[in-house]
């Protein structure tokens, strides 16, 4: 399975429209959304609602909620490629306080983009397509050869963790 994830979109609405066009042309079975998502970005997301596993960030509003044909709460999970996923915008939970097993964490809300792994775990945050901090509008994808994060301007790979066989 095929995901895309990203976060940190903050109603810019030319590079979510450019996210959904990738997500589409690439062929992306999902795309998980960490929050700070907002108004109009949420429009141009609810196109593609049905393939959305989406987290709330401390910038969405209740009536960007009500907005939303998709549900936003502040933990969501998934199975995907035989790993349990815990998606969380950062704000609230994130690997210091969220105390439940998984295998991957992926988290938003700090605009910079990193893969992290310890014995057990996996914590990724994909950056920010709208506010990047580290120089980068970047999002994530999650397969089963492994997690990629790549700069949505120039297509390059910025970081990976390439799955062992």
């Amino acid at each position: 399975m095929k995901i895309m994830v990203v976060s940190d979109l903050h109603n810019n609405v030319a590079y979510t429209k450019k996210a959904v066009e990738i997500f589409k042309k690439d062929g992306f079975d999902k795309m998980y959304v960490l929050g700070d998502i907002l108004f109009d970005s949420i429009e141009i997301l609810n196109a593609i609602h049905d393939k959305i596993v989406a987290v709330k960030g401390n910038c969405d509003s209740y009536d960007d909620l009500e907005k939303a044909e998709f549900n936003m709460p502040d933990l969501n999970y998934d199975y995907a490629n035989n790993r349990f996923i815990v998606l969380t915008h950062g704000h609230m939970f994130d690997d210091f306080n969220y105390d439940q097993g998984y295998d991957i964490m992926f988290k938003g809300h700090s605009h910079v983009s990193s893969i992290r792994q310890d014995a057990t775990h996996i914590v990724c945050n994909p950056g920010s397509l709208a506010r990047p901090r580290d120089g980068y509008r970047s999002y994530l994808i999650f397969d089963e050869n492994g997690i990629f994060i790549k700069d949505i301007d120039t297509d390059l790979i910025l970081k990976s963790l390439e799955f062992r066989r």
